[in-house]
């Protein structure tokens, strides 16, 4: 997913990210409706007494709540890409953790590397020979997208 903001006149703010796998508060609803249907069945049975199975019951819900808190923090990755009328700044931001870098840009250029059958497409920035590759997590058509996008400025 690429949001494209003009922040001012010639500075421009792009950010990129992966298709969440579910919205955090579907993520709770889900959990909800599973610990209420495991809450039900727990009750079942121990109306017929069958109390050994019940703790198991517990360790489940707690299980699925794990999983669906990763997937909740998987989520929040993204990365942001300003372009003002000297500088190119490229941030990757996963909850507090920030990585940023900076270009001038009149020194830099976009690149874009075309998908083959065994390596997806890839966009990619140079800053003193070390390469910066941007837009790894989205599909094709939003890197695309991307890279038509980030060439006109």
């Amino acid at each position: 997913m690429i949001e494209h903001k003009l922040l001012k006149l010639d500075e421009h703010r792009f950010i990129i990210r992966p298709n969440p796998a579910m919205s955090w508060n579907l993520i709770k609803k889900i959990y909800i409706v599973f610990a209420i249907f495991i809450l039900i069945i727990a009750v079942i049975l121990s109306m017929i007494n069958l109390y050994l199975a019940i703790p198991f019951y517990g360790v489940e819900v707690i299980f699925l709540g794990y999983a669906l808190y990763i997937t909740a923090l998987k989520s929040s990755y993204y990365e942001e890409v300003k372009i003002d009328k000297f500088n190119i700044t490229i941030s990757f931001i996963n909850r507090k953790n920030i990585k940023k870098y900076d270009f001038v840009r009149q020194w830099t250029k976009f690149k874009f590397k075309p998908a083959t059958n065994l390596v997806p497409s890839e966009i990619s920035i140079s800053k003193k020979g070390r390469i910066l590759l941007i837009a790894e997590k989205v599909n094709e058509a939003d890197r695309k997208k991307l890279f038509n996008l980030l060439k006109t400025f």
